[in-house]
């Protein structure tokens, strides 16, 4: 069976796309106008927050921090059921933007987890 080999400017790329995804949660429910429900606007920043500073973390230090890289991918699985757990999967942008940003957030952290970390020289 083939490893990937993480190299820091893959993982640089990686969490730059979480920063993305992480920043367009705390701006969404302004954008897309649910900000009005507390628990769309709850788990939308928190989350938001949540990947934007993981994001931020692994940009200081690429080849450390791996644990990092599974709390990244399980953030990204309650962002795919959040809209069902806190109860706001009828409100189609909050549902929508947590689903997208979850699934692509889960597909590309799942990739850099299972790579195998380089070691700092």
């Amino acid at each position: 069976m083939a490893t990937l080999t993480q190299s820091p400017r893959r993982a640089v790329l990686v969490y730059a796309f979480i920063l993305s995804g992480g920043i367009w949660l705390l701006l969404s429910p302004y954008l897309l106008g649910f900000s009005w429900d507390p628990n769309a606007w709850w788990n939308a920043t928190l989350i938001g927050a949540s990947l934007t500073l993981i994001a931020l973390l692994r940009f200081a230090n690429p080849t450390g921090l791996t644990g990092l890289r599974w709390t990244t991918v399980i953030v990204a699985l309650w962002l795919m059921i959040s809209p069902f757990v806190a109860d706001y999967y009828d409100i189609r942008a909050a549902f929508w933007s947590a689903f997208i940003v979850g699934a692509l957030t889960l597909i590309v952290a799942t990739s850099e987890a299972a790579s195998r970390p380089l070691r700092a020289r």
